[in-house]
């Protein structure tokens, strides 16, 4: 699924209220700290090895820092940025959501008038003959909408995306 329609409308709001960002490592540092935590507590406040406790705190902990490490390591080296809203001061939460083939032209007057409730109504499927593409900020204020369509082995994108601000 081509997403960077979706970006770049939203790259073009005024103001430079929506930039180009990499993930923050923030969140695989806090994981990370937690398995040493983990480890920690293990080593110093379980006296007896080989229990269930002392096992369970061991896997788990090795497990979050193992995968934190990965993650802290993993992020810069990825050269993709996602969508940050300077306004809000978050990223931008991406969801995509499955509909049948029918309910195309009551999802593109749906997206094309703003109306989210309706969006939400709709009935999803497992099958992604067409795919609504959203990105949100947390709060809701700014939403972005692209819908695309299974043709010929490939996603091409219905109209052009559609951006709602509150």
């Amino acid at each position: 699924m081509n997403k960077q329609d979706i970006c770049k409308a939203l790259y073009a709001l005024p103001s430079g209220r929506v930039v180009a960002r990499r993930q923050t490592i923030i969140k695989p540092l806090i994981i990370s700290l937690l398995g040493l935590v983990l480890l920690f507590i293990d080593w110093f406040a379980i006296e007896q090895r080989g229990e269930a406790l002392s096992l369970t705190l061991i896997l788990v902990g090795i497990t979050l820092l193992i995968y934190g490490a990965v993650r802290i390591i993993a992020i810069p080296l990825n050269k993709e940025c996602v969508p940050y809203d300077n306004k809000r001061g978050c990223y931008l939460l991406y969801r995509e959501r499955y509909y049948d083939r029918a309910l195309l032209p009551a999802l593109q007057r749906a997206v094309d008038i703003g109306d989210i409730r309706a969006l939400e109504d709709m009935p999803t499927t497992n099958i992604s003959a067409v795919v609504l593409s959203e990105y949100r900020s947390r709060d809701g204020s700014l939403i972005a909408y692209g819908i695309y369509e299974y043709v010929e082995e490939d996603y091409r994108a219905v109209g052009k995306p559609k951006i709602i601000e509150e």
